[in-house]
């Protein structure tokens, strides 16, 4: 499963490096990292992204796919697959409203699946010289199923904060942290990366990334954290 996931993944790498240039209003990103172990210890691990940003007028459309997948032995470690859209509406300069859509499928945090779909405001308080902030909240509707086949659906809160930190022409840093509150589960999430340009629009991101679930099946830990290298290409 793996070795097709991989293959999979290549080509659609392959076919975006060779696409052809996109309209100012669209841009992208894709990331891939894969690491092969073998020996006393025999493990795969193969993480990749692909973001696209579609800006039309005063709208701006945003969707991710996210995979990460491990093994070790042939037994799984880590199965995640995320996807997430999000739609702004910048009715002032700095000012927007969102709708967002968000799917997760995590197969060792207890979760078969977390999905939700949420409508809130943000703005954008630093846009200038080297730092960047915005911070945005909603309402939405959630529904999740755990391993054990229990079913949720409740009402939820959700907040998200993004700073970004420009170092150099060719480096930047980045925090985003993004909270999801219900009756039944608090779901956050963290991120932090530093991304380095290699040449033209190729790049590597060091990453690291904590996840919590306050409610939790017995037998399963609260918190993940993940710490990933990948390359980046930027179209």
């Amino acid at each position: 499963m793996l070795k097709n996931k991989l293959t999979t993944l290549l080509l659609l790498n392959g076919a975006m490096v060779a696409a052809p240039v996109y309209a100012d209003d669209w841009s992208g990103e894709g990331e891939f990292g894969f690491t092969s172990t073998s020996g006393n210890t025999d493990s795969q691990t193969l993480n990749a992204k692909l973001g696209i940003n579609k800006k039309s007028g005063n709208w701006n459309h945003a969707a991710k796919v996210e995979s990460l997948k491990s093994s070790n032995s042939g037994v799984d470690s880590a199965d995640v697959f995320v996807f997430t859209e999000k739609s702004e509406y910048r009715f002032a300069e700095k000012t927007f409203a969102y709708g967002k859509l968000r799917h997760e499928q995590d197969k060792f945090s207890g979760f078969d699946h977390q999905s939700i779909i949420s409508f809130g405001a943000g703005h954008v308080f630093i846009d200038g010289g080297k730092n960047y902030l915005e911070a945005s909240a909603g309402v939405g509707y959630r529904d999740l199923e755990t391993d054990e086949g229990v079913k949720e659906q409740e009402a939820v809160l959700d907040g998200e904060i993004k700073y970004a930190y420009k170092i150099s022409e060719t480096s930047k840093f980045n925090q985003n942290l993004f909270v999801e509150s219900g009756s039944s589960n608090t779901y956050t999430k963290s991120e932090t990366f530093l991304k380095l340009v290699i040449v033209g629009n190729l790049g590597a991101k060091f990453s690291y990334e904590i996840k919590n679930n306050s409610d939790v099946p017995v037998g399963t830990k609260n918190t993940d954290t993940i710490t990933t290298v990948t390359l980046v290409y930027s179209f």
